[in-house]
């Protein structure tokens, strides 16, 4: 695209509508931000797996008061480092937090503790890395990577749940900045890459460092840096920053066990990567792909337009090629790494919401349309059954006579108006039928109505929490085993379950044992 045209683009994009200005999308997306991280944080059941098992090891951990071996069924679990249970437990000890949230849900909110960490960073990121473009009509392109973030499915799935992962995002993505970060500061970019980097080590062990630092050697490569005098001071100050992180908590778990530090050092940290690095197959990794398309959407849609439509920015603009190269070794990794799991990817949707929110200010009229289309039925089909399921119950008390719905909720569900969560998911509702009525296709402005209806979708959602809850434990998707036991576990089907509750109760205990394992 020649200069006269992104001139007309840009032209285009300013002009063909109501566009909102910088100072009101960075409100409307610190409002957004807010309701998504608060939407059904806590005040519910787990609803994964995962998140029975991360539970339990933050009420082993508060119980018994031991802050440097995690427990799980009466087990050491070290499968990672502690970061994740250890901020929950300290959020379990603070007074004021203490009187309003219950020690069950302390884990929730070191998850929402690590997601607005991860927005800010990412927000820092994508206006640091597109900055130098912005008289260029790129837009206030912080606002726009959280927005872009926000809307991945990716996130809409793994973002709230009590999840190492959580904390993992959260340092990956401050680490990022940091290494934008280094050509204008080396003591900043070298305390947020070192700390950033340990936060991910924390969390999750060797995956997200090891992205980190591949990155890192990598970049000069690129050309990214503004020297190599600059890139070993940078370095060597992160080294320094994130020593703390490497290094307290493996000397105070070799003090108390050393054994304990072999099996995770060896056995779960150094081994799975250094010897379990493999391509993988065919189906593999196609299954990995899809994974990425599914996760990373829409960003993967809107990250390699931008390069299209923006082509001088992989040349210009060091933050494009550092998003660029961070996704390219990040899926990288995740292929060879057997370890590595799609939850694991979470950390990689920050760069591509970097990239995608360049193309944003120059979507084609062919692509901003029928998106804002999608978004409105789509969200549009949600609010009303969601809604209208809410008006029933909160105005007949009873449950809908219809056959269908009948089949999924629970004929003795009781239902209780809870004030404050109707007036957050009144307010995302209106903040997201204003944004219909107003920004119109094909101006890209129009955009903003798939992230403002996933947080609806959330916010409604926290509405029927009490109901999910509900179904979740009447269809058998997870169920309690025997006291003592490891987790909560999935029913793979609902023949599965009908099998179990017809069969003796010790063919129901033997089942356990391996889903506990």
């Amino acid at each position: 695209m020649s200069t006269a045209e992104n001139a007309s683009a840009d032209a285009k994009s300013a002009s063909g509508g109501v566009r909102p200005q910088g100072g009101s999308l960075v409100l409307l997306t610190f409002i957004l931000a807010i309701v998504f991280v608060g939407s059904t944080l806590v005040g519910h059941a787990p609803w994964k797996l995962h998140e029975v098992q991360n539970l339990e090891i933050v009420q082993s951990m508060a119980d018994s008061g031991d802050l440097v071996v995690p427990m799980q069924a009466g087990q050491p679990a070290l499968d990672t480092p502690p970061l994740y249970p250890l901020t929950a437990v300290e959020l379990v000890t603070v007074e004021r937090l203490a009187q309003y949230v219950p020690q069950t849900d302390a884990a929730r909110v070191a998850s929402g503790l690590y997601l607005a960490i991860t927005l800010v960073f990412a927000g820092l990121l994508g206006r640091l890395t597109w900055q130098p473009a912005v008289s260029k009509g790129v837009g206030p392109a912080g606002a726009m990577t959280v927005l872009l973030l926000l809307g991945t499915l990716g996130m809409v799935w793994f973002g709230h749940d009590a999840i190492a992962d959580s904390a993992l995002i959260a340092g990956a993505t401050m680490g990022l900045y940091g290494l934008l970060r280094l050509p204008k500061s080396v003591f900043w970019g070298g305390l947020w890459f070192g700390t950033g980097a340990g936060i991910a080590f924390m969390a999750k062990g060797l995956l997200g460092p090891a992205i980190l630092g591949i990155t890192a050697v990598a970049m000069p490569f690129l050309a990214t840096w503004g020297g190599l005098g600059r890139q070993i001071r940078g370095l060597i100050l992160g080294l320094l920053f994130a020593a703390p992180w490497f290094l307290v908590w493996p000397w105070l778990l070799h003090e108390r066990d050393p054994q304990l530090f072999d099996q995770w050092l060896w056995g779960n940290t150094l081994d799975p990567y250094l010897n379990n690095l493999a391509l993988g197959t065919p189906e593999e990794n196609l299954e990995w792909l899809w994974t990425a398309l599914v996760m990373a959407f829409p960003a993967w849609l809107l990250a390699p337009l931008a390069l299209l439509l923006r082509p001088g920015a992989f040349f210009g603009l060091p933050g494009v090629r550092l998003a660029l190269l961070v996704s390219v070794v990040g899926w990288a990794v995740m292929l060879v790494a057997e370890p590595a799991q799609p939850v694991d990817a979470l950390m990689l949707l920050v760069p591509l919401a970097v990239l995608g929110a360049g193309a944003v200010t120059r979507m084609p009229d062919l692509l901003v349309m029928p998106m804002k289309w999608v978004s409105t039925l789509l969200f549009g089909l949600v609010a009303v059954a969601l809604w209208g399921l809410w008006g029933y119950f909160r105005f007949q008390g009873q449950l809908p006579e219809i056959e269908q719905l009948a089949a999924y909720i629970p004929a003795d569900y009781g239902y209780a108006f809870q004030p404050g969560l109707y007036l957050v998911a009144a307010l995302a509702t209106v903040i997201w039928i204003w944004i219909l009525m107003r920004f119109r296709s094909p101006n890209p402005s129009a955009l903003l109505a798939w992230p403002a209806g996933v947080v609806m979708t959330w916010a409604l959602l926290a509405l029927h929490q009490p109901l999910v809850d509900q179904v979740i434990a009447e269809r058998g998707m997870i169920e309690e085993p025997g006291v003592g036991e490891l987790a909560l576990r999935f029913e793979k089907s609902a023949e599965a379950a009908d099998a179990q509750s017809s069969a003796p109760e010790a063919t129901s205990s033997e089942a356990a044992a391996p889903a506990a394992e």
